[in-house]
């Protein structure tokens, strides 16, 4: 089934208006209060960007006006702390800081509230009235100037105490709540002035010079040329009224007290000046009694002398001690940052020399067997040249008998062994109680082996066995031939 649409119905009837079709004088910009399109969506509230971010950024934004004295109180509580410390008044003070960021800091240094050597606004003084100024500190003690700063944040004090003619770095760090947004970090050398991005911000271009007016000069009346004079008119001059004439004129009475107030007037005016004569009188006396006395001696005043001179060198240590102990403040500044960085290396040599202890211990622990081998290698080695020093004995016994004593006992040797072996048959592991007569040794054959500590006793190979050697080579062919 087709939806119904507006020509099935009568003229007269009216389908109600989509979301997006409503009229737009029903709704406002909230800003501008311009109408806002019919087609746009239902919960818009602004016309347009421009008209919502105005909104937001008037709703954000903190205006400078609404920043007071009470916003800095803590500044004033701390330096008047750092005045009692040092026992001098502080009579005016100013802001140190670096730029958040890091290229930059490095490369213009630290930046000086309020900058030297320009004209800056300052904060209401003690009558509320707004100046400009280019002196570089901020009032303290006549009155307590707040400052104005780019950043919230900690800043370091630079002060001026009293009786001092150079300023003081100290090394207090005080603690900024309010900035103001038309504050910005400079460059100190070039004056180039930067946001808190980090982007430079150009100069202004200098006004245009005014065009010089020029002032008409009047002309003097000789050049206007003379005037003739007016004769006196009587035209212009009323005549008297006889009534009038009359009334004006004076009443006896009125001149009588008019008479006696100038004469009483003229008695006081006649008696003071009576008073300042005799005044005048008495110090021309007093002045001529002062010019005739003598003169009184000069006073000595080597001792003030003295004493002016003694303050002046005490004022100069002062300054002097003054400038060690911020440069003493400064070294013992670095010599913490030391300390921190070598207390980081001890901590890590001590994990190196836990670790190494460690590892002592296992080697140590490998040690212990190696040494128990060792030892029983030397108890072997010692019985293995015990028993080498009995063999060469044997063998050099045998090399000493001459050959025709070797050649009997080469023949009795295998009979000797048979009968052995039909003596003790079954017991071939038992050795024999005779000494080992080898044949070879009569023909100057070679020895057997010496022993050692790998190889142990000597063998005495095949020419122990009862059997023949066997034929090998050629004789083997020669007894498959027959």
């Amino acid at each position: 089934m087709l939806p119904a649409t507006s020509a099935s119905y009568p003229p007269s009837f009216q389908l109600p208006a989509a979301s997006h079709q409503l009229p737009g004088d029903q709704r406002l910009c909230r800003k501008c209060k311009r109408p806002i399109d019919a087609q746009e969506r239902l919960n818009k509230r602004y016309c347009n960007a421009k008209c919502r971010a105005f909104v937001w950024s008037r709703a954000h934004r903190q205006f400078s006006s609404t920043i007071t004295v009470a916003d800095f109180e803590n500044i004033r509580e701390q330096i008047k702390e750092f005045e009692g410390r040092m026992g001098q008044r502080v009579l005016w003070y100013a802001l140190l800081k670096e730029h958040p960021s890091f290229p930059l800091a490095d490369k213009i240094g630290k930046s000086i509230f309020p900058p030297k050597d320009r004209k800056t606004k300052r904060s209401p003084d003690e009558t509320g009235k707004i100046c400009f100024s280019d002196a570089p500190y901020y009032n303290f003690t006549a009155f307590f100037e707040t400052p104005r700063v780019p950043m919230v944040g900690l800043y370091q004090v630079k002060v001026w105490l009293e009786g001092d003619t150079a300023p003081m770095m100290t090394a207090k760090y005080v603690d900024v709540r309010k900035a103001y947004p038309a504050v910005h970090f400079y460059d100190e050398k070039t004056g180039q002035r930067y946001t808190l991005k980090g982007e430079a911000i150009p100069p202004k271009a200098p006004k245009p010079p005014k065009p010089p007016t020029e002032r008409k000069k009047r002309k003097p009346a000789t050049a206007i040329g003379p005037q003739p004079e007016r004769a006196p008119s009587t035209a212009r001059v009323p005549e008297v009224v006889p009534a009038t004439q009359a009334q004006r004129v004076p009443d006896a009475e009125l001149v009588k007290k008019i008479e006696e107030e100038h004469a009483r007037e003229r008695a006081d005016l006649l008696a003071t000046i009576t008073k300042e004569r005799a005044l005048r009188q008495e110090t021309e006396q007093k002045l001529v009694r002062a010019t005739s006395m003598p003169k009184p001696p000069a006073k000595d005043d080597r001792s003030l002398r003295l004493e002016a001179a003694a303050k002046r060198s005490l004022d100069a240590q002062m300054t002097e001690l003054r400038q060690s102990l911020s440069q003493l403040q400064g070294r013992v500044t670095e010599l913490e940052k030391d300390k921190a960085g070598l207390t980081n290396e001890r901590d890590k040599l001590k994990e190196e020399r836990d670790a190494l202890k460690l590892a002592n211990a296992t080697l140590a622990s490998q040690i212990i067997p190696l040494n128990d081998r060792a030892t029983k290698a030397e108890l072997e080695r010692t019985e293995l040249t015990a028993t080498l020093s009995e063999v060469k004995r044997e063998r050099d016994e045998l090399a000493s008998k001459p050959a025709n004593q070797a050649a009997p006992a080469a023949t009795d040797a295998p009979s000797a062994t048979a009968d052995a072996a039909t003596a003790d048959e079954g017991a071939d592991s038992t050795p024999p109680s005779s000494p080992i007569v080898i044949p070879r040794l009569a023909f100057g054959g070679n020895l057997p082996p010496a022993s050692g500590p790998k190889t142990g006793p000597p063998r005495l190979g095949i020419l122990s066995q009862n059997h023949r050697p066997p034929v090998r080579g050629g004789a083997n062919r020669k007894h498959k031939r027959k």
